[in-house]
Formats: C-alpha cells, structure tokens, sequence
C-alpha cells in the first residue's frame, strides 16, 4: 500500500482531496442534510418546503403552513421564540392560555415537514405543555372522568380505556402498583385511546390520544426505505428484549430497553416493531434492517403509554 501511494505521487493525492470534498458537499446538499443541516444565514427566508430534499412543493401536506402558504426558518424561529416567552408568565390565567395557544401552534409545526434542528426544539418545548396538558394529574377538557365502581381494579380500568396500568398510576399521581382504590374515586383518563402515527418521510413517530397529538419521537427506520407503509397494531410488548438474544448475529442483540412488537401487515408481512436501539446516533435516519428505532428514553416513554391493541399506521 504504502509503495502504491508514492508511486502515485502528489498530483493523485491532490484529487483524492478534492473527491473527498465533493463527496461531502454533495453530502450536505442531499442526504447529509439531516447531519450538516441548512446554512442559517442563507436559508431563514427560504420556505421550509425548499429547505428539505425530497418534499413536493405542491403537495397539500407541505408545511408547517399559515393562510396557505408554507412558512419560512425564520418564521419558525420566531414561533418558537412567541411559545417560549409566553409560557414565562407566571400569572396563572395567562399561562393557561399560554399553554393552549402553544400547543395549537406547535401541533401544527410539528404535523408538517420541518428541519432536525428545529423538530428537536419544537418537540421539547411541546412536551413540556402536553405534560402538563395531558400527562399531568390536572382535570381538564383533554381528558375523561371516570367514577371507580365496586371491584374495579386499576388493570381493569386501563384495559377499557386501552392505555397502560403505568400510565393510569402516573395520570393520577399514585404510587404504581400499590396504590388502592375505592368505590366513587375519580380518576383521570385520556379522552381518546392511544394511536401511533409514523411519518417516515420526517422520521417522526408521533403518538395521539384519539385526535390530540400528545408526543412526537424522532426515529430511524429501514434501510434503503424498506419499512412497509400500511395499517397495523400492537401486538407484544416486552421488556428487555436484548436479554433474549440466542447470539451475536440474533437481531435481537441490538435492541434495547423495550420492544412493541406489530402484528402483520402490508401483505401480510411480520417481524417488525418498535425498539430502542444500542446506535443511538444512527437516529435519524434509514438504518435499521425495518424495524423504528427510537432513543432509549423515548421508548421507555411510550412502552409506559401503549398496550396491546393500539393501532398504529406508517405513513411513507
């Protein structure tokens, strides 16, 4: 190799250099965009649709839109900014309206093709008001009373609401699996069951409560697109899966945490789930052998959410 290299001489290295430096330009232009990202100097006034590779400028889902037209990074930018500072207050009728004008327009932001970087701040500043909106222990228009009867258990009761006994405990403050229950209790309970959505275009899976977007992950998928599209649902859950794992070439290895396992769909076709992953940088992107990866704590978030039943649809 190295006898190779000299014989080549420095002219050869030279255009090695300059491939290199094409590739990764071509990189950053393309496919690299979800690494390198948009330059912001040249890109704030430029409409979301002409930032991201791939998306129809004519399509009617483009967005993140307003009056028809597609926004720009730095309406965006300002958006967020308008969110934030309004859930500063600390007056409490303002914060109340606060946290419902913010999830109105960061719902809409986040159904639409957006840029990573902005997706990332988005989804943050999103969960902190569904977390108060619909995760917390407040009763409010987003979810359900519900008046324990007599030999009611907390399983029983999830199981009608199609949630997790987890998320049960959590929406009404109480200790899992060892808080009591008594006759004319009343608990909190979604309005709406949970449904997961997967956007495989804006690697984002995002999961309602009926028709209220309650959380967005950003995911991976398969490689060279290859996770079917189509209708499906939950059918096994399980903790640890990684654990099972017969070998080293067992594709079970390389998930973590927990495993939401789909029934069959798109012709019947099977195998695939949702997992944490031991390559969270491979998040986002097409690099899973089909299966959505998500991040560790996204996972965990969403095995403590679901059950067994939930219906689920991935989109292209």
């Amino acid at each position: 190799m190295a006898s190779r290299r000299s014989r080549r001489g420095k002219k050869s290295g030279g255009k090695g250099i300059l491939v290199l430096v094409a590739a990764v330009l071509i990189a950053a232009g393309a496919g690299g965009w979800f690494v390198f990202g948009p330059d912001k100097g040249d890109a704030t006034e430029s409409s979301i649709s002409e930032l991201i590779p791939g998306i129809d400028n004519d399509a009617p889902d483009v967005g993140p839109q307003t009056g028809g037209e597609s926004q720009s990074l730095a309406q965006v930018e300002s958006l967020l900014h308008e969110v934030s500072a309004n859930l500063a207050t600390t007056e409490d009728e303002a914060r109340e309206k606060a946290l419902r004008d913010g999830y109105t327009r960061l719902r809409q932001l986040l159904e639409n093709p957006l840029p990573l970087e902005e997706r990332g701040r988005a989804i943050e500043l999103f969960h902190s008001i569904t977390g108060e909106l619909f995760l917390g222990s407040v009763h409010n228009e987003f979810c359900d009373n519900y008046v324990v009867q007599p030999n009611d258990s907390y399983d029983r009761i999830a199981r009608k609401y199609k949630i997790s006994t987890n998320l049960l405990y959590d929406l009404n403050n109480r200790p899992r699996g060892k808080a009591m229950l008594h006759p004319n209790d009343n608990l909190k309970v979604p309005k709406g069951e949970p449904r997961l959505v997967v956007h495989k275009r804006d690697f984002t899976a995002s999961l309602y409560f009926g028709d209220f977007l309650v959380r967005q992950y950003v995911i991976a998928h398969g490689r060279n697109n290859n996770t079917p599209v189509g209708s499906t649902s939950i059918i096994s859950m399980t903790i640890d899966p990684e654990k099972s794992a017969s070998g080293p070439n067992d594709p079970r290895g390389e998930m973590k945490l927990r495993w939401i396992g789909l029934d069959k769909y798109a012709g019947d076709r099977t195998g695939f789930g949702l997992h944490g992953t031991q390559y969270p940088d491979s998040i986002p992107g097409m690099s899973s052998a089909g299966c959505i990866r998500m991040k560790d704590d996204d996972v965990v978030e969403l095995y403590d959410i679901v059950r067994i039943g939930n219906k689920v649809e991935i989109k292209a």
